[in-house]
């Protein structure tokens, strides 16, 4: 698992929006981490894409928001805070 603060990442129009991107094994962010909340979200997202990696990108497709593995990321936020 490795992580890398890359901030020209996220100057792409559609990651603009974003602070951290999960890819696989490797968790992408914005600045330095200072945020607990933020890597457990990428964390969760790094954990859904081991257990289900066709499913879990693809859900994509369908929106963000009420995606269920942003939710559920979003949840394991909420339970370790």
């Amino acid at each position: 698992m490795r992580i890398f603060v890359w901030p020209w990442f996220f100057r792409l129009p559609y990651l603009r929006r974003f602070d951290g991107y999960a890819a696989w094994n490797t968790i992408l962010l914005r600045r330095p981490l200072n945020d607990e909340d933020l890597l457990t979200h990428e964390l969760c997202h790094v954990w859904q894409m081991q257990h289900r990696p066709v499913s879990m990108p693809l859900s994509y497709l369908g929106g963000y928001a009420n995606n269920r593995y942003e939710v559920e990321a979003r949840r394991a936020v909420e339970l370790t805070r």
